[in-house]
């Protein structure tokens, strides 16, 4: 959080606690208004393991077009107890090069040990502590920071981890997802070896 006053930091994160909660009320209202009328998850949200209304709508654009790019997310949004920052993290590398463009953003990149998760080192989240309540510019900030990241051509396509059991239950008919998902983590393992994670 870039506000030096100690008082300002936490009027802000007052502010971001209230508009969760009423982000939250919308999504549940709109979550619902899809389940009556329209059950059926596209492919994307497939992919996602998420219908789009239960994501928060200033990180929806954002992780649709880090799938459309090759990176597979877990989870975006509000982050942390009290709400002082964004994220999107899950399974996916981001290069040293893209690394520096996102902290010049006033963002930054973690992998698993950096998060607290030293095991996993197929994990990453970016992540941002805004500087207003204003969804429309946290939005704005998200969309930029994705903007910066390269198109994935290697592997597989991105899909999160928890596909299959959101196809399971919304889509049984589709077809399983598993083999497409063991890809594309054997993907990342090989890079992470590499050291490309």
């Amino acid at each position: 959080m870039t506000l030096e006053d100690p008082f300002k930091k936490k009027e802000l994160i007052k502010k971001l606690n209230q508009l969760r909660t009423r982000v939250h009320a919308e999504m549940e209202i709109e979550g619902k208004r899809r389940m009556e009328t329209s059950p059926e998850p596209t492919e994307n949200e497939l992919r996602l393991a998420a219908f789009i209304e239960w994501i928060e709508p200033q990180v929806r654009e954002a992780v649709t077009e880090m799938y459309r790019k090759g990176y597979g997310t877990k989870s975006s949004g509000f982050y942390g107890g009290n709400n002082s920052f964004q994220a999107i993290d899950g399974y996916f590398f981001i290069d040293d090069e893209t690394k520096k463009k996102i902290k010049a953003m006033g963002a930054e990149v973690l992998n698993g040990p950096e998060m607290g998760v030293p095991l996993n080192d197929i994990i990453m989240q970016i992540r941002f502590s805004p500087d207003t309540d204003d969804l429309g510019s946290i939005k704005k900030k998200w969309d930029t920071i994705v903007a910066v990241l390269p198109p994935r051509q290697e592997g597989p396509r991105a899909i999160c981890d928890r596909a299959e059991e959101f196809r399971e239950e919304y889509s049984p008919d589709y077809p399983s997802l598993q083999n497409e998902i063991d890809e594309y983590f054997s993907f990342l393992r090989n890079k992470a070896k590499q050291g490309n994670v």
